[in-house]
């Protein structure tokens, strides 16, 4: 019901608006809209505490930097657009925080530690079997006050990764980061994932790695031009 309401949101179209306005009701919409908003809003002060906490368990291994964010109104209703069938009360993210540890055994400590003395309701391995994008990092899902938090452990490579292809989806207009764009540059991206991965374990690439990072780059070029967007 709420994607439905919502679907001219995302096409910012005034005549979309104005027909399922004149469909459910003006009220109905607007609900819509406050729905989500309360529901974001009461992820808040869960997430402040879940940041903090998650501080002292990354101390040991050098103050590494941990952040938080809420996610955008237009992004939750992006994710209750892509996945139809999710429940917004079963949305895990709304609430994240992220902490850069130095190494991967960094990472599955602090991971082991938050398993042990925090409520965590599932935990995602994506450093030992990394997405088909080629993300990786270990994402534990906290339950605290009542409201689902996501914590994603990463080490500065796997960051970097990520932040890159942010950056190339903001830079050439295509949602590469959602999985959305041309199939050439998710190879090129997954290809360049598991290139870092040996660096990090100080591992040399073979040459079958060398061709295939060669070629998926080859590609991946014409897409990734500031004029090209996404096409």
């Amino acid at each position: 019901m709420i994607s439905s309401l919502l679907v001219e949101f995302r096409k910012g179209d005034p005549a979309e608006l104005a027909r399922r306005e004149a469909e459910y009701g003006a009220d109905a919409v607007d609900g819509a809209f406050e729905l989500i908003d309360w529901w974001r809003g009461l992820h808040a002060k869960p997430l402040t505490s879940v940041s903090a906490n998650l501080r002292h368990y990354v101390k040991p291994h050098g103050h590494p930097l941990v952040t938080q964010r809420l996610k955008r109104f237009p992004t939750v209703v992006d994710k209750l657009l892509r996945e139809p069938h999710m429940k917004l009360t079963q949305m895990a993210d709304i609430g994240g925080c992220r902490a850069l540890l130095p190494t991967q055994g960094a990472v599955y400590e602090v991971a082991k530690n938050l398993r042990r003395n925090w409520d965590v309701t599932r935990t995602r391995d994506y450093a030992a079997e990394p997405k088909t994008s080629g993300y990786r990092a270990v994402h534990l899902i906290v339950k605290r006050k009542g409201r689902l938090i996501e914590v994603q452990l990463r080490t500065p490579i796997q960051d970097a990764w990520a932040n890159q292809v942010e950056e190339d989806s903001r830079r050439v207009g295509q949602n590469f980061k959602g999985g959305l764009g041309q199939q050439e540059v998710h190879d090129y991206y997954a290809v360049v994932s598991e290139l870092l991965s040996l660096r990090e374990q100080e591992q040399d690439p073979d040459e079958d790695l060398r061709q295939r990072l060669l070629y998926t780059y080859q590609a991946a070029q014409p897409f990734l031009t500031n004029d090209s967007g996404g096409q």
